[in-house]
């Protein structure tokens, strides 16, 4: 998600406070929902922000143990550009993150956990693929 100030870019970054990790607002599919309505869903559930899905920027895949069985699970992350204007404020107490920060886009690069996340911030400002 990116906002655009006077104060230049800035995208949001997340952070859970259950693992200690800073990521970028996502989820799962819910049945019936496209990957838009997800995107849109999820970041309304994590940052209580109502943004509607803009272009479509591109896919990344990438597998993690499933911290409730440990099984191998295989995830695709769809990107779509959501742009805040500059009085956003999200309100991440509404889910499990305890901090939400917009930070211009090499600082967000920075902070995230996951180099997939942080290669998103790139997709996203290069626009649509």
């Amino acid at each position: 998600m990116l906002r655009r100030g006077p104060d230049g870019i800035r995208v949001l970054v997340l952070h859970d406070s259950r693992y200690d990790e800073w990521r970028l607002p996502k989820g799962r599919l819910e049945v019936g929902e496209s990957a838009a309505q997800a995107a849109e869903r999820e970041v309304a559930e994590e940052t209580g922000l109502r943004l509607s899905a803009g272009q479509y920027v591109g896919a990344t895949t990438y597998t993690y143990a499933d911290p409730v069985d440990c099984v191998p699970t295989h995830k695709i992350v769809y990107l779509f550009a959501m742009n805040a204007d500059s009085e956003a404020r999200p309100r991440p107490e509404l889910a499990t993150f305890d901090g939400a920060e917009w930070l211009p886009p090499t600082e967000a690069r920075e902070r995230l956990t996951w180099a997939s996340e942080a290669q998103m911030i790139l997709r996203a400002l290069e626009g649509p693929r």
